[in-house]
């Protein structure tokens, strides 16, 4: 379905039309108030969590329509999931109350072919965000407050290093690693009510965060640009932060944004990013300058879902609020 499709530019993508829907839908007694989307690092598979406590469910982007490739029903509520290559999903799964695990959650890793464990890890602490840089090469594990953010590494399936423990009193929102795994970066409330709000890291051992404060009462989502050092930053005002992660600083406030950005996300060349909001659907914006070159919503709203351009450029993917991932694309 992508390899044919044009790339989505600033040129065309007024003209972003959907051309596919993965379901089916989910029941109507099931309460879906959004989708956490995720693809493959070659684009291949989709990944959709609603949540609300529904299962894990993936599909193949160039199936034909029919049910998804596959389904897995956690044991407890699960924040995230991610797909570091076509046949694996990993997330945090309970603990297995075994000898080994007693009561430690569980970093998992599961087959896309029967949704079966491949791999698992017991944690020292629990993890409320975690993320994936883009090529599926690295994980961020964001615990508790007190306790050490972690690095891991999803080949050797090992710890690569940890930071300073966090502060105590915080409230982690989101985190994004850099595509490259140099940078990492949180957003955060804290309970004593202090100016800042984002967290940046040099990954390393032991690496302690650069403290930065966006002007926004909450922030909700980042995305690190694909080739240029820089961070967006996105929360509940109508503008997203752009952040120089050499400089450590804001560099530009990107106008022409909904409030409550619930995900950024950049298309590989990084002069697009795409939007999600609650309850308004996405839009599509030029990255020089915020201006929005597309936008549509299903009238849900209740409808908090991730909206995420394809690895190639070709597609976006978005949740819907009947619990389907509806694929969107420009023709020739």
């Amino acid at each position: 379905m992508t390899s044919s499709r044009p790339l989505i530019t600033p040129s065309n993508a007024s003209r972003l039309k959907q051309v596919g829907r993965l379901g089916p839908e989910l029941k109507a007694s099931t309460a879906v108030s959004g989708q956490r989307l995720a693809f493959s690092p070659q684009g291949s598979v989709v990944l959709a969590l609603a949540l609300g406590g529904t299962p894990l469910r993936w599909w193949d982007v160039g199936a034909p329509p029919g049910g998804p490739r596959g389904t897995h029903e956690p044991r407890s509520a699960v924040e995230a999931a991610v797909l570091p290559d076509a046949e694996h999903i990993v997330t945090v799964g309970p603990a297995s109350l075994s000898p080994a695990g007693l009561w430690r959650p569980r970093l998992v890793s599961l087959s896309t072919k029967d949704g079966t464990l491949t791999r698992e890890h017991h944690l020292s602490n629990a993890v409320t965000r975690f993320s994936m840089s883009g090529g599926g090469e690295w994980l961020l594990l964001m615990p508790l407050d007190g306790e050490s953010p972690l690095v891991w590494d999803v080949k050797a399936w090992r710890p690569l290093c940890e930071f300073t423990p966090l502060d105590m009193g915080v409230h982690v929102s989101s985190c994004a690693l850099s595509p490259d795994g140099r940078f990492a970066a949180a957003t955060f409330s804290a309970d004593d009510g202090r100016s800042g709000n984002l967290w940046l890291w040099a990954v390393g051992e032991g690496a302690q965060p650069v403290v930065l404060s966006i002007d926004a009462p909450t922030l909700w989502s980042l995305a690190f640009h694909p080739t240029e050092p820089l961070l967006v930053v996105g929360g509940s005002t109508e503008e997203v932060a752009v952040v120089d992660l050499r400089e450590r600083r804001l560099v530009k406030m990107l106008p022409g944004f909904v409030g409550y950005t619930c995900n950024l996300s950049f298309n590989p060349q990084g002069d697009l990013l795409i939007a999600s909001w609650d309850g308004r659907g996405f839009g599509v914006h030029r990255f020089d300058t915020g201006e929005e070159v597309f936008h549509f919503s299903d009238g849900d709203d209740l409808n908090a879902s991730d909206a995420l351009f394809s690895p190639d450029g070709r597609l976006v993917a978005w949740g819907q609020g009947d619990g389907t991932v509806a694929l969107w694309g420009v023709e020739d």
